[in-house]
């Protein structure tokens, strides 16, 4: 006999298995409908579970989120409307935040500009895509394609926050239009690293002064302020929610609270951060310090943008970069339109970047002072990474084709007698034989491990300009001249100087003050007012100035242009004459137009060589005047002849210059070039010729010091320079001493020696006497009755100390314009 407990159990049972009949009888034909449905092979997705797709889960899940605003806005009322919005921003924003399948729509139209101009970007992406809080770009398997030219193959890009790089590589291998990729977001770059891609100035306005064009950044800082609320916001309801709910669990998005509050942080922290940076209270004082820095004056900050040349416009979009503090700054030749004052100062400005800093530049010394760690753009189509400056990938790039070298030699032994063992004693079944085969399999195993490679040895131009001839003294001489341009300020007044054969010249000095209007008046270009200039009979100037192009035919190739200027020269003496100025294979065969600029420059230099003139004017170009024809840029600073030439071409051209029997003017601010092949350093200024008693690194120590650029601290708080030493960290422009400074250093020594005596003791030292005459305290009752210190000090012979001032009048310092009203 069943208890109550049993038969009430019963009964429960029996209600249920009703319900569930009932149950089954209102959705009879449904179920009848999707066993037919399964029977034909369809419908398992009702009963079995479908795996879904990544995409699939993404869309479910939003999907889901949306469902649940609905709900809850179609529940409550006024409290529920704010709950929804405040949803629907920690949504947002955390869609925004984790872009683990980031740069989508951006992404294809930068690359689709690109493609249109004809560049082609690939690379491999990753599954999780591109993390939007990283500070780093990395993209691997990255090929780049020019109009059908493939520049780089298969490589990777790797650019790390707190980096400065120096990308570094020969005229035409692809380094602009690189870094024109990176400046649109042709790659996958993180959406949180803001990136100034520097390619053209500022437009000229009317209405917006210098000062303002920099201070101009009301946009950004509006953004910002907008992104803090909307974080603040989210932030709010993360921890109302945490309140309510166990932090642990799992959203639809698969984060955790703590993981979204912890994102949410750091893009809060990250915004607060550039906020700072753009505060209002230091703006102005930022602005007007790096617009002085760049060589504006007080007067030219408050100047229409659309009153200055296109050169100060790009000073002016320089500085907004400068101000605004991008995570990724580009600059491509950022020296261009800049004078020496201003490269200097740029030096050092750009020393201090803490964020990442990808550099285009041919000036070494700029680089050696600025960068961190170095991009090695190859001829194999890859992007090989050094640390350290130029001058020390230099060193490690040698010292690894060194070891390259050693180990393809030993390899190449090994092989070669192993094969004349194996051709030897390959066949019979003697002992030798077996041996022999052991050796062939030996020989196998090498070969599919990979051989090493013969280091590649870049072809080293070799830039000549044939002996001029001897012209007797003086050559080229200036007598009370003077000389102003019509309606202006006289620019010169009573220079007298003169240029011979044996002159290495550098002109300095800042923009404006007549360096290249007194070099049109060596080369009898323009006349002097009052004053003679007196040039040999029989003197022959070449020249490389603004218009090298207009020398040129660029309708035809350099073989064409060489046979018509020089007929009759056999056609390959004129090949190989081309060659030593590095215009071979095809290049020699393809129209003047189509080549680069540092190319067509090549071609000038060749055809002054051909010229064999006595004196060498290698001056600074207009750019406004040479490359507005291509429209890369519009500027009226001055370009230095460097910026057509890579860093090979450089070189050869400093050997050349050395080894001409002629005279040269130079002007450069290239200082490793200036301290290469100038002797002499004048300064053009106060509307006269100064010449400067010093080196060029001694003039940049000048001018760093006028400036108050501090050289005693470098990275990380640490000492740039040692104390006293007055160089700058790897400056390139620290040549090998000469055989005069090193005959003063040896008189000084000599001079020094001549100071001890027969001890080792120097004498006419006041504190060694001191230590030596001073009597012991026991004897101090009878030190009259002994000797007189006094006396015997003064019975010693004087010898005078030598010093650096003693040798001659103290250098004069140079001061830049900018700073002058500075006392």
């Amino acid at each position: 006999m069943s208890s109550k407990w049993h038969q009430k159990k019963a009964k429960l049972a029996e209600a249920q298995f009703e319900r569930e009949l009932q149950s089954l009888g209102n959705n009879s034909d449904q179920v009848k409908d999707q066993t037919s449905a399964v029977a034909m092979g369809g419908g398992e997705e009702q009963f079995y579970e479908k795996k879904l797709s990544k995409e699939e889960k993404k869309a479910l899940a939003a999907k889901k989120r949306e469902e649940k605003r609905k709900a809850k806005k179609g529940g409550d009322d006024g409290d529920a409307d704010g709950q929804g919005k405040k949803d629907d921003i920690v949504d947002r924003v955390l869609q925004s935040a984790m872009t683990k399948n980031e740069l989508e729509v951006e992404t294809n139209e930068a690359a689709e500009a690109l493609a249109a101009e004809g560049t082609i970007c690939t690379f491999s992406t990753s599954r999780k895509g591109v993390d939007a809080r990283s500070r780093d770009v990395n993209v691997q398997n990255f090929t780049l394609q020019h109009k059908g030219n493939v520049m780089l193959d298969g490589t990777s890009i790797v650019l790390n926050h707190g980096n400065r790089y120096g990308l570094i590589g020969r005229n035409g291998c692809g380094k602009s239009t690189l870094m024109k990729a990176l400046g649109v977001r042709a790659i996958p770059i993180p959406s949180g690293i803001d990136i100034f891609h520097l390619k053209e100035e500022i437009e000229p306005s009317s209405t917006l002064t210098a000062l303002e064009a920099v201070m101009e950044v009301d946009e950004e800082r509006a953004r910002l302020e907008k992104e803090a609320e909307e974080l603040n916001a989210a932030l709010t309801k993360l921890t109302e929610e945490e309140d309510a709910s166990n932090s642990g669990t799992d959203d639809d998005d698969g984060l955790t609270m703590d993981e979204k509050q912890e994102i949410l942080m750091e893009l809060l922290t990250s915004t607060y951060e550039r906020l700072d940076a753009l505060d209002a209270d230091t703006a102005e004082m930022r602005a007007r310090s790096i617009l002085t820095g760049l060589g504006f004056t007080h007067a030219m900050q408050s100047k229409f943008t659309g009153d200055f040349s296109g050169g100060w416009r790009m000073r002016v979009s320089l500085a907004r970069a400068l101000f605004i503090q991008p995570t990724l700054l580009l600059l491509d030749e950022p020296t261009n339109h800049l004078d020496m004052e201003a490269v200097i100062w740029l030096e050092d400005y750009l020393s201090k970047w803490n964020k990442i800093l990808l550099l285009i530049s041919h000036s070494q010394d700029f680089l050696n002072n600025v960068t961190t760690h170095t991009i090695h753009f190859t001829n194999k189509r890859k992007l090989e990474y050094y640390d350290g400056n130029y001058d020390q990938f230099v060193k490690t790039k040698s010292e690894l084709e060194e070891n390259q070298m050693k180990q393809y030699n030993w390899e190449q032994d090994q092989i070669k007698s192993m094969k004349e063992y194996i051709a030897r004693f390959g066949h019979g079944t003697s002992k030798n034989a077996k041996q022999a085969q052991s050796k062939q399999k030996v020989l196998d195993k090498m070969v599919r491990a990979g051989l090493t490679e013969k280091p590649e040895v870049e072809k080293v131009l070799n830039f000549k300009f044939p002996d001029p001839g001897h012209l007797p003294p003086p050559v080229l001489a200036f007598h009370d001249v003077s000389f102003g341009y019509p309606n202006c300020e006289p620019l010169y007044t009573n220079v007298n100087f003169g240029v011979d054969l044996d002159s290495r010249v550098a002109l300095v000095g800042p923009n404006g003050a007549g360096k290249t209007t007194l070099v049109k008046l060596m080369s009898g270009e323009l006349q002097p007012t009052l004053g003679d200039i007196r040039p040999h009979g029989h003197l022959k100037i070449g020249r490389f100035t603004q218009h090298f192009v207009d020398v040129l035919n660029l309708e035809q190739t350099p073989l064409e242009f060489f046979d018509t200027v020089y007929p009759g020269t056999p056609r390959e003496d004129q090949r190989k004459y081309l060659g030593r100025f590095g215009i071979s294979g095809k290049m020699q065969m393809q129209k003047m137009a189509e080549l680069s600029d540092g190319q067509k420059s090549r071609v000038v230099f060749a055809k002054l060589g051909r010229d064999a003139p006595h004196i060498l004017l290698l001056v600074s170009l207009r750019l406004l005047d040479v490359l507005d024809l291509k429209k890369r840029h519009a500027n009226n600073g001055e370009l230095s002849i460097m910026d057509f030439l890579d860093m090979e071409s450089i070189d050869a051209l400093a050997k050349a210059v050395n080894e001409f029997e002629g005279g040269m003017v130079l002007v450069s601010h290239d200082m490793r070039l200036i301290s290469q092949v100038a002797k002499e350093i004048w300064i053009c200024d106060h509307k006269t010729i100064t010449m400067y008693r010093g080196d060029i690194q001694n003039f940049k120590m000048d001018m760093r010091a006028q400036m108050n650029l501090d050289d005693n601290v470098g990275k990380g708080g640490k000492p740039a320079v040692a104390a006293g030493t007055g160089k700058l960290r790897g400056d390139a422009s620290v040549v090998k001493k000469t055989d005069e400074e090193l005959e003063k250093e040896k008189k000084k020594k000599e001079a020094a020696k001549a100071t001890l005596n027969g001890n080792g003791k120097k004498m006419g030292s006041s504190s060694g006497l001191d230590s030596i005459l001073t009597p012991k305290p026991n004897d101090s009752a009878n030190i009259n009755d002994v000797w007189d210190v006094q006396e015997v000090q003064n019975s010693l012979p004087k010898v005078e100390e030598p010093s650096e001032s003693s040798s001659g009048p103290a250098p004069k310092k140079y001061i830049p314009p900018h700073l002058r009203n500075k006392k």
